[in-house]
């Protein structure tokens, strides 16, 4: 739960704005109470699918779904209007976790509490299926769990049984691990698709991972249509019932009536969370109840929109209770919650005020020890045999050169230089990054990430002793999230909170030997590059990989940035490319050296979200930076803007955060260019 941005709305229809849960691909999920103080989530429409004809139908039709499977175990709609000039819908608030975040938090659930959870859930789908539809993406993230019982959300990419397939229905749909091996298959699935995904569902509460394993979802899917399930983890009163449920053959499966009555037969709400849950888990729930009243007791306080600090509930409960209408796809993400929340960790009570600064100015907000140990000219921190690399802060005003004999910060326009971190980096390790607030300096190293307080002169090590492959600050300046590159780690990436300096959650979906993390604006999604060219990109509020992508060049620990909440931009042999990895928005932009010479291939690139450029620079095989050369697009259209005569290859370049200039290497070596930004030309050059 987050604080609602500027421009986000006061009220929507009569639900006055208490936070912001989420965003996903169509739209924003809020917390709301209505003028008697009931809460609700609402969801609200991005401007521009509002306008939208079509998306107002599926909108429209998403709505009436939800309102034909109400029931005591799915939340219940309580507000919409889709012919508006904005869109919105409102449901019941789900005060919980998803399961998948209660069992990652508590551990599993035992055999009485899953079979009054799986009671539940046969009553919801036994009601939906009796409506005629299909849920077709039941998963331990798409059930949430309340004091009364569960509640199976997420209808956004049902339908009706019986519809026409074709066009987009006819794509896999579901998630890996869960999915029917008809459905595996391409082939029609129906009600028993449902079943068998509640059997995996089952499977998780009881041992905390799902019957067909984990690991890249290919290899799960064919798990799933060659392999038997792993319940060795389910008690022998279940493993009847949940075998059957998994059986291959959707015809030798029970449907959901008749599991309900081998479960035990229909079941009222639960009175409190402890009736049926374990004593950790209760209070797991009662928990988020608390924190919930304190939200509202805070917006009430504040006289409109919540004083949240940092956070206040667990990221996911009823951000994920919403998910925008963004169609099918095994990769569709759902709605993203605010990292470090992690999956199944609670977010910590609000502290009182901190007597750090909101926002430091790093030309002035320096330890004493750093401008000491200044050079009277600007000098690049690195012997004769290391590379050094380059960082702007985030005000465009200092420019950080990492070598291997520390970090120095310059004044880039008065050629300054004013502070020295002295600190033995080693070669083409360093790239410094700034917090979000430039208070936070960070780089990556050979035994663990370093993170130094530029006013107070604290360093601190993360992930120490073990070589780090790349570091990123989170938005909100809480988190570090660091890219593993020591093959003695299990996780490819490791978040620490900075205050702590606890590790938060991990990410093992990918590779272990990471060369490039980025964290998207809004904090929703990690991505990460191995070294093996698999990039993967995980939804921080429920932990789910909700892309991945193959043959993907490591160029270096810039490779992949987000250009917006959904939108990656990441590396190619011959350029880049921008697209849409999130939702089933099919956005993308290449931006390719079409005339590229045999024996060339893209060596580094960047993104300028200000400069709206996409730079890139190209070498032979040999390496020789005097055959090297530059290419420039415009990124909101991919036309190429290279100028017929550029100013030559540059090693090491970092693009202003304003967009106005680049300052790099040139291929001699020797000294730094500044370059400006639009025109490509040289503006300045530094000793």
């Amino acid at each position: 739960m987050q604080q609602p941005a500027p421009n986000d709305p006061s009220r929507v229809g009569h639900y006055r704005v208490v936070a912001l849960l989420g965003s996903g691909g169509m739209g924003r999920v809020y917390l709301g109470t209505d003028p008697s103080g009931f809460p609700a989530a609402v969801k609200v429409v991005r401007a521009e699918y509002a306008y939208d004809p079509g998306f107002r139908e599926r909108f429209a039709r998403e709505l009436e779904l939800a309102q034909r499977v109400y029931g005591n175990y799915t939340p219940r709609v309580l507000a919409a209007d889709t012919s508006g000039q904005t869109p919105w819908l409102a449901t019941e608030y789900v005060m919980g976790p998803s399961l998948q975040d209660l069992v990652q938090d508590t551990g599993p659930l035992p055999e009485h509490a899953v079979r009054f959870m799986g009671r539940g859930i046969a009553q919801a789908l036994e009601r939906v299926h009796a409506t005629g539809l299909v849920h077709r993406d039941l998963k331990p993230g798409n059930v949430m769990v309340s004091a009364a019982g569960p509640q199976v959300i997420d209808f956004g990419i049902a339908r009706a049984m019986g519809d026409a397939q074709g066009g987009e229905e006819e794509r896999i749909i579901g998630t890996p691990g869960y999915m029917a091996p008809e459905a595996v298959n391409g082939e029609e699935s129906g009600p028993a698709a449902d079943v068998f995904a509640l059997g995996g569902v089952l499977v998780h509460a009881l041992t905390g991972s799902g019957p067909f394993g984990d690991g890249h979802p290919s290899a799960v899917l064919y798990r799933i249509g060659n392999l038997e399930p792993d319940l060795s983890g389910v008690p022998a009163s279940l493993r009847g019932i949940v075998a059957a449920c998994l059986e291959k053959d959707p015809g030798r499966r029970p449907d959901a009536a008749q599991v309900l009555q081998a479960l035990g037969g229909p079941t009222a709400p639960a009175a409190t969370a402890a009736a049926w849950l374990p004593p950790a888990a209760a209070a797991r729930i009662d928990g988020v109840a608390r924190e919930y009243e304190n939200a509202v007791r805070s917006s009430s306080v504040s006289g409109g929109k919540g004083t949240l600090g940092r956070s206040l509930l667990i990221a996911g409960a009823a951000a994920v209770a919403l998910v925008m209408v963004a169609g099918v796809g095994v990769w569709a993400a759902r709605d993203a919650g605010l990292i470090g929340s992690g999956p199944g960790e609670a977010a910590p009570e609000p502290e009182p005020e901190s007597p750090q600064r909101d926002v430091c100015d790093p030309s002035e907000h320096i330890a004493p020890e750093f401008t000491e140990a200044a050079n009277e000219e600007m000098t690049a921190p690195n012997d004769d045999e290391g590379m050094f690399h380059t960082g702007f802060s985030n005000d465009g005003e200092v420019l950080a050169v990492a070598g291997t004999g520390g970090v120095a910060l310059w004044d880039w326009r008065e050629q300054e230089e004013l502070a020295l971190i002295e600190t033995e980096i080693a070669p083409l390790k360093g790239h410094p990054q700034f917090s979000a607030d430039d208070c936070l300096l960070a780089y990556a190293s050979d035994d663990g990430a370093y993170v130094y307080s530029l006013e107070s002169g604290e360093v601190t090590v993360f992930s120490e002793g073990y070589e780090v492959g790349s570091v990123a600050f989170t938005p909100d300046n809480a988190q570090l999230v660091v890219g593993n590159y020591d093959l003695q780690v299990d996780s490819g990436v490791l978040v620490y909170d900075l205050e702590t300096g606890e590790l938060v959650t991990t990410y093992t979906d990918g590779g272990r030997t990471i060369v490039s993390v980025a964290v998207s604006p809004d904090g929703g999604h990690i991505a990460a590059q191995d070294i093996l060219d698999t990039s993967t990109i995980w939804n921080t509020g429920t932990g789910e990989n909700v892309a991945s992508g193959e043959d993907i060049p490591n160029t270096d620990t810039r490779a992949l940035s987000f250009a917006d909440e959904e939108t990656l931009v990441y590396p190619d042999v011959n350029g880049a490319h921008s697209q849409n990895v999130v939702s089933d928005v099919e956005q993308s932009t290449s931006f390719l050296a079409e005339d590229l010479e045999e024996g060339f291939s893209m060596h580094e690139h960047e993104y300028s979200l200000e400069a709206d450029r996409v730079y890139a620079t190209y070498l032979p095989e040999d390496l020789d930076p005097e055959k090297g050369f530059m290419k420039v697009w415009e990124y909101s259209t991919g036309e190429e803007l290279t100028a017929e005569a550029d100013e030559g290859f540059m090693w090491e370049i970092a693009v202003h955060p304003q967009g106005e200039v680049i300052i790099g290497v040139p291929a001699t070596g020797n000294g730094m260019w500044v370059v400006d930004a639009q025109e490509m030309r040289i503006l300045d050059r530094f000793f």
